[in-house]
This record gives structure tokens, sequence and C-alpha cells, in this order.
């Protein structure tokens, strides 16, 4: 019981450690807070070692759950949270596998693992349809790119102008005299953070793309993220935007124009996801 005990403790003083890191997301976006309620399921779940078979198969389903649903969203949308949430359901997972069955619940115990079963159900029905949504439609806040009120505030004051064509050149105007890129960064740990970005002004390529695309959506201009490798090298791989301005999309490469002597400007593309000349598209978001 002690140790049920400590687990509940570390689990809820980390989980309101991450509540604090991620609060301005929390409040402009519902999918963080869905994984973040996971975790917060997990640490309570940690007070209860369910013994029937009905009650640890079901759990076990559903930590099962909760961990490809974390690392999915990790890898796909770039979100640390993602692995936070798949390492709470893995220690939930480890706590029930040693203490192994028992012979059978207190009737109290059965309707305490059955609320919180079915609440963890219902938070990952939840988290199911918004992630779902969130594939559907990336253009909007919170999906593959995620900035909070505050920065909002200040892309007003970035994207000057009456037009989007106005707003667009301001904004990468911006982008290219604030940002620098970061040569000292790990290839291995590319999770973008606006409000970091927008703090230390570097980032690699997908800091960059990731902060245009912020600018230009909080304006209602649609602008997507695009993932790539160099056709020539399958190692060289790179980010950059997909923008539209008045019915035309256009590539905007600013990490290139940032590093390279002979800037790209703005190439027009003929749809939002048609092929590039140069890069082989991974993922567009």
């Amino acid at each position: 019981m002690k140790k049920n005990i400590v687990g509940f403790i570390v689990g809820t003083a980390l989980n309101l450690y991450v509540t604090y890191a991620i609060r301005h997301a929390l409040s402009v976006s519902v999918l963080p807070a869905c994984f973040l309620a996971l975790s917060y399921l997990c640490s309570v779940l940690f007070l209860f070692s369910p013994k029937a078979k009905l009650w640890r198969t079901v759990t076990y389903i559903l930590n099962v759950l909760i961990l490809l649903f974390g690392i999915a969203y990790a890898i796909y949308f770039r979100r640390p949270l993602g692995f936070y949430t798949a390492f709470s359901s893995v220690a939930i997972f480890a706590k029930n596998f040693i203490a192994g069955p028992n012979r059978k619940d207190k009737p109290v115990t059965k309707i305490i693992n059955a609320a919180l079963l079915l609440i963890t159900a219902a938070i990952l029905t939840v988290t199911t349809i918004t992630f779902s949504s969130a594939i559907r439609d990336p253009l909007v806040n919170g999906a593959g790119v995620l900035w909070s009120s505050e920065d909002e505030n200040l892309f007003n004051e970035i994207a000057t102008g009456k037009t989007d064509e106005e707003k667009v050149l301001s904004a990468y105007t911006w982008v290219t005299e604030n940002l620098t890129y970061d040569h000292n960064y790990d290839c291995l740990y590319q999770y973008s953070d606006i409000s970091k970005t927008l703090q230390t002004k570097t980032g690699v390529c997908y800091d960059i793309a990731c902060l245009f695309a912020a600018i230009c959506r909080s304006q209602d201009i649609p602008c997507y993220v695009i993932d790539g490798y160099a056709r020539t090298d399958r190692t060289a791989q790179h980010t950059w935007n997909r923008v539209l301005i008045d019915g035309t999309w256009y590539d905007v490469d600013i990490t290139n124009d940032l590093t390279a002597e002979n800037p790209y400007g703005f190439q027009a593309a003929q749809n939002y996801n048609s092929t590039d000349e140069n890069f082989v598209i991974m993922r567009i978001y």
C-alpha cells in the first residue's frame, strides 16, 4: 500500500509540474488537455491494484491504448507530452503486473475501479475524436502547430497589413530579420515550442516553419508545415511551408533564406499537396 501511495504522490507531482509547464497550451487546445488528463488518471490508478481477472484485463487494455495514443501523438505531431503520457501508462502496467493477481476485490474496490476505468474510457474516446479531427483539419490551433493567446497578441503586431499578401510578407520579413538558425541543435529532439522559439529567437527548420505557420494561421491564412527529404540524399531531411495567398499556393523556405546565399522567396505550387521538385514530401500538416 505504501508503494501505491508513493507512486500516486510522485505521479501527481510530475503531472502538476507538466501542467504548469504547458499551462498556455491547455487554455487554447483540447488535445494536450486530453493527454494530460490521461496522465492524471494513471496517477490515481496507482492507488488501486485490481485483483479480479476482469478488472486487470480491462486495465491492461486501456493502458495499452493510452500507450499507443501517447506514442502516436508524440511522433505525428511532435509533442513530448505524448511520450510522458505513454510513460505514465507503462508505470501503471508494470505496477499491476508486478503486484500480481490475488483472490478477489472488495465491493467498494470494484466500484472505484469501475468508475476509474469508465472515466478513462470516456477520456480515451474524446482523445480519439479530437486526435482524428486534428489529422483531418491540421490548420487549427492545437493540431500540428500550437501557439498560446500571448503568442497570438504578438502575431497580430507582426502580421501588419490589410490583405493576406501584406500579412504574409510582413510575417516572412519579421521571421527572417529576427530569427537565427540554431547550429547546435540536437537532431534527435526536434519538438517545436513556439513560445520558446520566440524567446530565444533561434531554431532549426522545423521551429522556423512552425512559427511562420502559427503567425499565418492566427490571421486565418491557410499555411502548412511540410516535412521532406532531398531527392538526392535520403538523410537530408528538411521542413518548410506552403501558404495560400489570393487563391495561389506558394512554397516558402525561410530556413534557406536565413542560411543560404540565394534566397528561395515564394515559389508557386499547384496545390497544397502538390509534389516538390527537389524534395520528397513525407508529411503535410
